[in-house]
């Protein structure tokens, strides 16, 4: 039963499905106890060190699965994460195709177009984290690109509303 808590922990538990892995641990820690109390007894039974360790052992598979599954759905989310980040960028970069030029506008699309680059380069960060298997931080950063660059397809729209309405 304990290796299998310890199978869990090397299936990254602790990170993909720390719930499942604290009531494997909590139920080891119990087990631990009894077996405990039983080293000073005369007349020893284990009937309940045998059934808690028949749960731990069921937790603790619980808890790789679980972790297993986390993991699987943490990748999903990330590689989701970056193919639309991904997107965005692209929209971004033709959008400052279309921005309006004109008196005034060379700074603000020179800081949007930085904008979109920096997104770009958190995506490329991303990326690195997905190979080191980091999808929590590979999901955060893609999520964080894809911000910049809504951000700055909304500025350009704007810009060009603005542009309309002057007319």
């Amino acid at each position: 039963a304990k290796a299998a808590v310890e199978a869990a922990k090397a299936a990254q538990a602790d990170i993909y499905a720390p719930d499942s892995l604290k009531a494997a641990q909590d139920k080891a820690a119990a087990l631990d106890a009894e077996l405990a109390a039983h080293k000073s007894k005369f007349f020893k039974s284990y009937k309940v060190a045998t059934q808690m360790g028949t749960e731990l052992q069921g937790l603790a598979d619980q808890a790789k699965t679980d972790a297993e599954a986390g993991k699987a759905k943490a990748q999903a989310d990330a590689e989701a994460a970056i193919t639309a980040a991904d997107a965005a960028v692209v929209a971004a970069r033709e959008a400052l195709t279309k921005a309006p030029k004109g008196k005034g506008s060379k700074a603000d699309l020179e800081a949007m177009t930085g904008d979109v680059d920096a997104a770009a380069q958190e995506i490329e960060a991303a990326k690195a984290d997905m190979t080191a298997e980091k999808f929590f931080d590979a999901k955060a950063k893609a999520d964080g690109a894809k911000a910049k660059a809504d951000k700055v397809v909304a500025d350009v729209q704007t810009a060009i509303e603005m542009k309309k309405g002057k007319r």
